[in-house]
């Protein structure tokens, strides 16, 4: 009997220290992307910087309006694994000249796990990070766009399959992949496959002939899924001579999103009925277009 509930304070106290350990590595998380983010906001000129509610949590977002005298819409831009809404590769290059095409940007902050933590704790952030992006897509309704792009790099792409799935009605109408890849260290585990073979939007599938190996290997596996998926309107594109982060091709990078985007999410007027307040919760229906 002794020995029993020896064994049962035992499992209570390792439970205690689980859930204190958690608790501590969320702040660590939160103080990670705290400094990250608010180091950024001061650096950057000539940017709105936007602060987002996603369930009570606040996040900084770059907005950056388009200057070309044709409007197509909006780009959400999502950074990969470990980076930030103004990372030098990729992202950065996308948010301030694809405004020059037409396109307005929303770079966004995913959530990052940090140092001192385990990168299988990437898996928890997913959740966390669809709620933002649904943040994201809320503020540029509410900011009249209806033409809504999602451009993921690497991790920041697996993220924006995890937040299409949990979408029951979509507010994006179209998603450009660059260097997705599945990540079988995550917990809970992530079916990125699965999750193409879901996504019923048209999809743009991009990656380097000298991108990572596995973005390479599994890149027939992807177009099988996406086929079994009966998703005609997926594209899969290799830039010949680019690596995962497309270093010294964006101006290719660019041409290849904008070509794509051309025909899959041809631009519209950002105008909406004046009874539309923004509001997803609210509202069933879609704003019409003008």
């Amino acid at each position: 009997m002794i020995m029993r509930k020896i064994a049962t304070l035992n499992i209570v106290f390792l439970l205690i220290l689980g859930n204190a350990l958690s608790v501590l590595a969320d702040n660590m998380d939160r103080d990670w992307e705290k400094r990250t983010t608010e180091k950024l906001a001061e650096n950057l000129k000539g940017t709105e910087i936007l602060w987002l509610d996603a369930k009570g949590e606040d996040f900084l977002a770059l907005f950056t309006s388009q200057t070309n005298e044709t409007a197509h819409g909006a780009v959400i831009l999502l950074h990969a694994m470990g980076g930030h809404a103004d990372w030098p590769q990729t992202i950065s290059p996308l948010r301030t000249r694809l405004p020059e095409h037409g396109w307005t940007t929303l770079s966004i902050q995913l959530p990052v796990v940090a140092p001192e933590n385990q990168i299988e704790d990437y898996g928890k952030t997913l959740q966390q990070g669809a709620e933002r992006i649904k943040a994201a897509v809320r503020c540029l309704r509410e900011r009249k766009f209806l033409n809504i792009v999602v451009i993921g790099h690497s991790f920041g792409a697996a993220t924006s399959l995890a937040y299409l799935e949990k979408e029951a009605k979509q507010k994006v109408v179209a998603l450009v992949a660059l260097g997705l890849q599945d990540y079988p260290f995550l917990k809970p585990a992530m079916d990125i496959l699965g999750l193409v073979e879901k996504t019923q939007i048209p999809v743009l599938d991009i990656f380097g002939s000298r991108d990572f190996r596995n973005v390479i290997n599994q890149a027939p596996d992807r177009r099988l899924a996406a086929k079994k998926g009966n998703n005609r309107q997926y594209v899969q594109l290799e830039i010949e001579g680019a690596d995962h982060y497309f270093n010294k091709m964006e101006d290719v990078l660019i041409k290849r999103i904008r070509g794509w985007l051309d025909k899959a999410a041809p631009g519209m007027s950002i105008m909406v009925d004046e009874n539309f307040d923004g509001n997803l919760e609210n509202n069933d229906d879609e704003p019409s277009k003008r």
